[in-house]
């Protein structure tokens, strides 16, 4: 039922608007048009510039947005006699409960029904409808804002057909002059350019760009027309969200009034409660004191006690601990000493044989040289040996020759060899002979 009568209130406000825009606007545009053409007051100058069909259309929307102006106008003059008359019985500023909210209603329908199209007569009887459904004015606040807001919009969206309408006036405009240009060229004769009658193509372009001046001017008067009425129904929905919130956001009775119209009958029996309370918190408290004064020697000795049996165990291990890191330590320090006795004795003796080995290099090196020096004196030797075998084989006195060979021999052989085996040259007789 709430939903029914909350539909049968929100009627549609563009309706009224719409349907006198285009019943009212279209005949008066049609009938100005007669008037200039066929009036007892023709002009010539007005004349020219609703020639063509074009300027015509233009014509016949600007009377359309004027219907539309009117019966915005006539919906505002409502609003405003309906704001002068007192829809609601008057308030002492004291709350009432969300059950007398059916006589806000009752008192509501007493009123036409032409009241209940405004944008106040909605606003109230769906304020009223959301406190009968629910039974309360909780969230009453959050309502009256989305209803607030929905009302600005259907506002704005109100003028959507004027708006239409107003963009509407110079497209047509410029379709006019657009249609003028191109009947202007294509009525041109060159014939006629060439004897100088280019004054028919001026006159007719002419006559195509007063479509377009007439469409501009005529939408600068909408729009302003437009303007004003739009600020005056703005100034008018502030006022409703006004007288609104001065007779129904704090009428009737919150959750929160409740209760605090209700402490003072509460605050006795709150008091003895709270006193209570705190006598069982008090005796609680004490006996948890003499409960731990109690308990608390028995409790310091059995800490000591824990304290003590933790202590020295850890005394214990801290000892065996040092014991074996000692013991390590020990192993440790023989294994170093003996590595580095080791080490001494192997370095002595590397250093007798490195001297021994030095000794013995010197020496091979010594003979070597000698032994060098000797093989040149060989060579030498037998150089003159030979040069005296041959002395000796042309000599006659071979003994004498061989005896100093001997004794060359001899020498030679003492000095390679300090014990020389004597060698003896036996003289051959045969070559003697």
């Amino acid at each position: 039922m709430a939903q029914t009568a909350r539909a049968a209130l929100e009627t549609r406000r563009g309706s009224f608007t719409t349907w006198f825009t285009f019943l009212v606007g279209i005949p008066l545009g049609v009938g100005a048009l007669y008037l200039i053409e066929y009036g007892p007051w023709q002009d010539a100058t007005i004349q020219r510039y609703v020639h063509h069909e074009a300027e015509q259309a233009v014509v016949v929307i600007f009377f359309c947005c004027l219907a539309a102006f009117f019966a915005k106008f006539c919906t505002s003059t409502n609003e405003r006699i309906v704001h002068a008359q007192t829809l609601l019985p008057k308030w002492d500023g004291k709350p009432v409960a969300a059950t007398e909210v059916t006589q806000l209603q009752q008192s509501l329908n007493l009123v036409w029904d032409g009241v209940k199209r405004t944008y106040l007569g909605r606003r109230i009887a769906n304020v009223l409808n959301f406190v009968a459904s629910r039974g309360s004015a909780d969230d009453l606040d959050d309502q009256m804002r989305t209803l607030a807001d929905n009302d600005a919009i259907a506002l704005d969206g109100s003028y959507a057909t004027t708006r239409f309408l107003i963009w509407a006036m110079p497209i047509l405009g410029f379709l006019g002059t657009v249609l003028g240009i191109t009947e202007a060229i294509g009525n041109i004769d060159p014939k006629q350019l060439e004897t100088g009658g280019a004054d028919n193509v001026t006159a007719g372009l002419t006559k195509a760009f007063d479509a377009t001046a007439l469409a501009l001017g005529l939408t600068l008067v909408a729009m302003f027309l437009n303007s004003l009425l739009e600020k005056l129904e703005q100034n008018l929905l502030e006022r409703v969200d006004q007288h609104v919130d001065e007779e129904l956001a704090h009428r009737f009775v919150r959750p929160q009034a409740e209760i605090s119209t209700a402490a003072p009958a509460l605050t006795p029996a709150l008091q003895q409660l709270l006193e209570k309370q705190v006598g069982m918190w008090s005796t609680s408290m004490q006996k948890a004191e003499e409960r731990w004064t109690q308990s608390s020697p028995q409790m310091a000795k059995a800490l000591e006690q824990a304290l003590d049996t933790v202590l020295t165990r850890f005394g214990q291990r801290i000892v065996e601990t040092e014991k074996k890191l000692i013991e390590r330590q020990n192993a440790v320090l023989e294994g170093l000493t003996r590595l580095a006795a080791t080490l001494k004795e192997s370095g002595r003796e590397h250093q007798i044989a490195l001297a021994r080995l030095t000794d013995a290099i010197g020496l091979s090196i010594e003979v070597i040289s000698k032994s060098k020096a000797d093989e040149k004196q060989l060579l030498r030797l037998q150089e003159s040996l030979s040069q005296n075998l041959a002395l000796l084989a042309n000599s006659t006195t071979f003994e004498q020759a061989v005896e100093s060979l001997t004794a060359a021999i001899h020498l030679l052989t003492t000095r390679v060899n300090p014990n020389p085996t004597p060698l003896r040259i036996a003289p051959n007789r045969e070559n003697a002979a």
